[in-house]
């Protein structure tokens, strides 16, 4: 069960399937389809791709990357990846998108440097963002839900011996509050 949580709420799944779900809904709601294609680009395809060259070439030995030592490369390519998106939006006049962008900017900011130190669980950190992103847009009535499937990730990565408990709690406390706060900072 733990190994099936895990996989299913995995990040290299849930954020193209979140990506892909804000560019739906951004077409629907008119707006410029290739700004949103091109996030999608750079956030989950470029991401997604740095990753699988490196279990080809070996650099990168698992798919849950358990050395923490892997992670850098990837950390690199998203942070850069994702600044671009960032860039565009603004540039696009798309202030609302570009300050949203720009906290989840920050949190991989955040986890990328932590890692140079400690590994911390990305799991918990995306499944963490996703709970405080759609739960201060929507309400905790729509999505409290998320709180269980965020305990359950936690759980699974903590079973199936990837990461310790502190790792996992730290991993969404931190984008937990780190979501929330940028949020409430950049006026959303």
């Amino acid at each position: 069960m733990a190994w099936f949580l895990s996989r299913i709420f995995d990040p290299v799944i849930e954020i193209p399937i979140m990506l892909t779900a804000a560019t739906v809904y951004a077409i629907r709601s008119g707006w410029r389809f290739r700004y949103l294609i091109f996030l999608l680009l750079m956030d989950a395809v470029l991401p997604m791709l740095f990753m699988l060259w490196g279990l080809m070439r070996k650099s990168i030995t698992d798919w849950d990357m358990t050395k923490r030592t892997e992670r850098g490369g990837i950390y690199v390519v998203t942070v850069i990846a994702h600044l671009f998106g960032v860039v565009y939006a603004f540039m696009l006049g798309k202030e609302e998108l570009a300050e949203i962008l720009f906290v989840f900017w920050i949190l991989a900011v955040v986890f990328a440097l932590t890692t140079i130190y400690w590994k911390i669980s990305v799991h918990a950190g995306v499944n963490g963002a996703a709970l405080a992103f759609f739960n201060h847009f929507w309400g905790w009535s729509n999505y409290w839900w998320l709180a269980l499937v965020l305990l359950m990730v936690l759980w699974a990565r903590v079973e199936i011996k990837k990461h310790t408990w502190s790792q996992v709690l730290v991993g969404a406390s931190s984008a937990i509050l780190i979501v929330e706060m940028g949020l409430l900072l950049v006026g959303r």
